[in-house]
């Protein structure tokens, strides 16, 4: 079956609500720290605030995710590679120890005094989800590409779904470094943005028997195995020997879901595998 564009009012009022939330979440910080205002601080006891450099990226990865339900691909690729610049210079900057300088600069220009690094998961979400919106305006389409940029999708998703949950029940499962945490409205911006990115996959598919897209097992399967290895980042960090085990028997039935859910998805992936080879 060839590829297919899937019209309807759904799929284009999903990407821009989704976008706009993300997008909106992201200027309502900037504007928030340029008024010498923390909102996302005072939300959780545990909650820290958003840096600025990551409300920036939200903000230019929600108008991005906008302009493809608005179908501008010149204003998705501009944003998508002006964040993506953005992003490995921060990993430049640190892999070299350089930095902060962007984040300085970022920070100067909006007269923030006080504010923190970008959590590395944040610039894990921050690099996937803009690579996925850079694959997503390309000129020939083809299922593989979408697979991708679907699972990239998944990923960011996850990372966000890890950090919520992280939040909720108090085990700082938000924590990749110690003293740079992921921020709770980083985490609810990373799992709007990772549905719009896979909704935007969705549009253009080749769609199985089932109705499903062919690569919906593998982004079950990316998703759920992303939840697990995410939780064992943060526990691996320093500030997991902090974890006390009542409550991380709280996370349990998510790490078990998830595992069965990989494992299931991975299973009928291969079974399909098997039968069109």
């Amino acid at each position: 079956m060839r590829n297919e564009y899937r019209t309807g009012p759904i799929y284009r009022a999903g990407l821009i609500v989704s976008g706009g939330m993300c997008a909106g979440l992201g200027i309502a910080i900037l504007v928030a720290q340029a008024f010498h205002r923390i909102p996302d601080a005072q939300l959780l006891p545990a909650g820290v605030s958003t840096p600025p450099a990551a409300a920036l990226g939200f903000a230019a990865c929600g108008l991005a995710l906008m302009g493809i339900g608005l179908w501008f691909p010149r204003i998705t690729s501009v944003l998508a590679m002006v964040t993506l610049s953005m992003v490995v210079a921060l990993v430049a900057e640190r892999a070299f120890g350089q930095g902060p300088r962007v984040e300085a600069l970022i920070a100067a220009n909006l007269g923030v005094g006080d504010w923190s690094g970008v959590a590395p998961n944040t610039v894990a979400v921050l690099l996937c989800g803009t690579a996925a919106l850079l694959l997503r305006h390309t000129y020939q389409w083809f299922e593989s590409r979408l697979g991708v940029i679907a699972i990239l999708g998944s990923i960011i998703f996850a990372i966000g779904v890890v950090s919520c949950m992280g939040y909720m029940t108090g085990v700082p499962t938000y924590v990749w470094q110690s003293r740079a945490p992921m921020s709770f409205l980083s985490a609810i911006c990373s799992c709007v943005l990772g549905l719009g990115i896979i909704m935007s996959a969705c549009r253009y598919s080749d769609l199985a028997e089932s109705g499903m897209p062919r690569w919906s097992n593998l982004v079950v399967c990316a998703g759920a195995l992303t939840i697990n290895l995410s939780t064992g980042v943060a526990y691996l960090c320093k500030d997991g020997q902090t974890w006390k085990p009542a409550e991380v028997i709280g996370l349990m039935p998510m790490m078990i879901v998830c595992g069965l859910l990989s494992a299931l998805a991975a299973r009928q992936v291969s079974r399909n595998g098997a039968s069109v080879s």
